[in-house]
């Protein structure tokens, strides 16, 4: 592996003076730790359509478009009978946009999240063109639909605001907050008839109907008995029939407009519900089973038509007439799951469906863990899981097919997956090839249990225990704490462990599970009722927690917390470094790390870990930095990059993810010669242990490196490189005491080092894709 390093930026940014022990001293900058940093590339591309809208070119060809999520979004059109690709534009300022719309001038408006602008795409053009944001102070936009006089609606979050486009004057206008308490605004659709706009806001599923002549808002026409459903993903009105599909069951609804009444109910439904041509039929499709449906209004039943596929949704759809006025005859088409499209000639019953023939985007990475088996794994937003192999030096193609990570851990040979949504649990075992049933979802936590995001997990590998901590779904104050017995695969789950709190991360000692959580809940959720962050411990033999308490008073969320080097607990509430004593049970030492105010909902935010060397290595708020695991002394290692996340492989080296706006699809890697050292050591330890290093060469090298270790943190650079070399020159020549794949193995590590501490030049510049 080539090596980059980055000078300078050991530099001291805080002082440890905020209610620290005697003993604790001030640090300073360190001129003798020298860091390499690398840009190992991309570890996850994968082609992620979401929204999506049919239109037709300046010639009458029928188009379907999605947004493939990446850093950017990209808008990509598809000819809608050949399928084949038309236009890939790159959409600004962000990696994700869902809501699309087809307006009634013809043109394709966008609406991204992050950023909430409002995008718009002349059909033929090569750009897209920007129209500004709706509404100041929103970041996410939804449910666009067409409404009087040629005008765009949409809505907003977290305001739960609707707002009105007007292409002919380029105009915004607002509407404010339409349903007080809800945040967001997802869905809406306009009845002509009515003069009126249907609108489904959040997160607890309320359904309006809204006037943009007078502004008048009426009350709840959404059942009380489906506000746990969260919020609809979408409304069409067909033969005075409001179809609404709900987010969390996919439970579709058709209710009279007029009346409110529920004529019609099936769960499993994609959203988007195409009308027949002649208006009596409305099509629907079913991922569990992969048909397409048609529903009768008249008769209030559905019946199948064609298989459609086995994709996760629709988008897109369309129908588009290829008869004759004498013998009219229609071709359904339509965005397919992720990255894939799909016709079907109703005329022949000929089905037809084929991928998205664009390159994959860049996917921003949500999680990063090493792996029992030397690798790094990367889960990215919108699922999919990237591997590197520090072997190698490469990205290994393909990826795993898990839903979006936020925490991974490991027991044994296989690692675990917490995977968003409903808060499921997935599994890997590194031992295996990937194939049938490897990855796989494992358990999910009860649908009652109103979970959503396992931040939270720890595996105890002498208990074959896995321990989940989650943050509730939207709308919901409340995580929970599940245990995971991967002997009898059974799933014990606890809502309200500490109450109103969400669990945000878990650390394993000794028969002892220690969990740190946040004051706030999900997105759209009541204000906290609580104050402050809490640290509790799970006994796993009695199976009750024992303890609880706030580890750093005014703080409101523990973000991270691991078995430090010196064997306590070692927590960051928000911005305070603390460290409790599982023999006293009680914080022992307490220090600011940076000072830091959470001003809204907060999740995660730092990632520690013991580093090989004995130090406790950490990001959090964009700053990646050191703590000396005696001194407890802060070093800020690099705060340009703005790293978050944090994991570490086998041989000590730390993962990180860039931070910046555009590349948080990126992998770093970091390591200096402390932890290479200790890498190195540990490894040869494993290796003579395992008897496959015999123990003259182990006694040479292990002698060697101790040398090195010794010269170097003395201050001598050369004669430590000296004896690094000395090492690397053992491995090489010994090949009567150890087989080739460990000599190879050995060797590149102690080079590694050798290059290292000879201080070899960089400027941490990318490896490559």
């Amino acid at each position: 592996m080539k090596w980059s390093k980055t000078m300078g930026t050991c530099v001291l940014a805080f002082m440890l003076g905020f209610g620290a022990t005697a003993g604790a001293k001030p640090a300073a900058a360190e001129d003798a730790l020298s860091g390499a940093y690398e840009m190992l590339g991309t570890p996850l591309k994968r082609v992620v359509g979401v929204g999506g809208a049919p239109f037709d070119g300046p010639d009458g060809t029928p188009y379907l478009s999605a947004s493939v999520n990446g850093s950017p979004a990209q808008f990509v059109s598809v000819h809608a009978l050949t399928l084949q690709v038309d236009k890939v534009i790159e959409i600004p300022g962000t990696s994700s946009a869902p809501s699309m719309l087809t307006g009634s001038d013809g043109n394709v408006y966008i609406g991204t999240t992050g950023s909430a602008e409002l995008f718009r795409y002349v059909p033929g053009s090569d750009a897209l063109e920007s129209l500004g944001k709706p509404i100041a102070g929103e970041t996410y936009i939804y449910g666009l639909s067409n409404g009087p006089g040629g005008k765009l609606y949409g809505g907003t979050y977290p305001g739960g605001k609707m707002f009105e486009y007007d292409p002919a004057t380029g105009a915004f206008r607002s509407f404010g907050t339409l349903v007080p308490g809800e945040k967001y605004v997802r869905a809406t659709a306009y009845d002509a008839e009515r003069g009126l706009f249907y609108v489904g806001t959040g997160t607890s599923n309320k359904l309006v109907e809204f006037d943009p002549a007078t502004g008048s808002v009426s009350a709840n026409r959404m059942p009380a008995s489906l506000a746990t459903e969260e919020y609809p993903n979408s409304i069409e009105v067909i033969g005075g029939k409001l179809f609404i599909q709900l987010n969390k069951s996919s439970k579709l609804i058709v209710m009279d407009k007029l009346t409110k009444t529920i004529e019609y109910t099936r769960d499993g439904v994609s959203a988007q519900v195409l009308p027949s041509p002649d208006g009596t039929k409305a099509y629907l499709f079913t991922p569990g089973d992969a048909y397409v449906h048609a529903y009768d209004i008249a008769a209030k039943k559905t019946e199948p038509v064609f298989r459609f596929g086995k994709y996760n949704g629709w988008k897109s759809a369309r129908l588009i007439p290829t008869g004759t006025p004498q013998a009219p005859a229609y071709t359904l088409s339509a965005w397919a799951g992720y990255n894939a499209a799909v016709t079907y000639d109703f005329a022949a019953a000929k089905h037809r469906g084929q991928p998205i023939d664009v390159p994959g985007q860049p996917i921003e990475i949500r999680s990063i863990a090493g792996g029992p088996d030397g690798r790094v794994y990367a889960s990215g937003i919108q699922g999919g899981v990237g591997i590197y192999n520090p072997a190698t030096g490469a990205m290994e193609p393909g990826s795993l097919g898990l839903s979006q990570a936020e925490g991974i851990a490991a027991i044994g040979d296989v690692l675990y997956f917490g995977i968003y949504p409903q808060a499921r649990l997935g599994a890997f075992d590194t031992s295996r090839p990937v194939g049938t049933g490897n990855p796989a979802e494992i358990a999910r936590l009860p649908a009652d249990s109103l979970q959503d995001r396992p931040f939270g997990i720890v595996g105890a590998a002498e208990l074959g225990k896995l321990f989940m901590g989650t943050v509730p779904q939207y709308g919901q104050l409340g995580g929970a704490f599940a245990v995971y017995d991967t002997a009898t695969k059974s799933l014990q789950t606890h809502r309200n462990l500490v109450q109103d709190q969400s669990i945000i991360t878990l650390a394993y000692k000794d028969g002892k599970v220690y969990g740190g959580t946040s004051i706030w809940g999900a997105y759209g959720a009541p204000a906290p009722t609580a104050k402050e962050g809490k640290l509790f411990v799970w006994d796993a033999a009695t199976g009750q927690k024992e303890l609880e308490l706030v580890p750093v008073p005014g703080k409101q969320a523990v973000t991270s917390v691991i078995v430090g080097p010196d064997g306590n607990i070692w927590g960051f509430d928000e911005g305070v470094l603390f460290i409790f004593d599982p023999a006293t049970r009680s914080v022992k030492e307490t220090h600011e790390v940076m000072p830091v105010r959470y001003a809204g909902t907060v999740w995660s935010d730092a990632f520690m870990t013991t580093g090989k060397d004995g130090n406790v290595y950490g990001t959090a708020r964009g700053v990646f930095f050191r703590i000396d695991g005696g001194t407890k002394r802060v070093t800020i290692l690099d705060d340009t990059r703005q790293f978050s996340n944090l994991a570490q492989d086998t041989d000590g080296r730390l993962y990180m993810r860039s931070g910046i706006e555009g590349k948080r699809h990126e992998l770093w890697t970091y390591t200096n010669p402390d932890l290479a050292l200790a890498g190195a050591r540990e490894s040869v330890e494993a290796f003579y242990k395992a008897g496959e290093l015999a123990e003259p060469l182990y006694k040479q090298t292990s002698n060697d490196l101790r040398q090195a270790v010794h010269h170097w943190q003395a201050g001598r650079r050369e004669q430590a490189a000296h004896f690094a070399n000395k090492a690397a020159d053992s491995v090489k020549q010994g090949g009567d005491w150890t087989s080739e794949p460990v000599r190879g193995a050995l060797s590149a590590k102690l080079n590694e080092i050798a290059l290292l501490l000879q201080g070899a030049a960089g400027d941490g510049s990318a490896k490559g894709g």
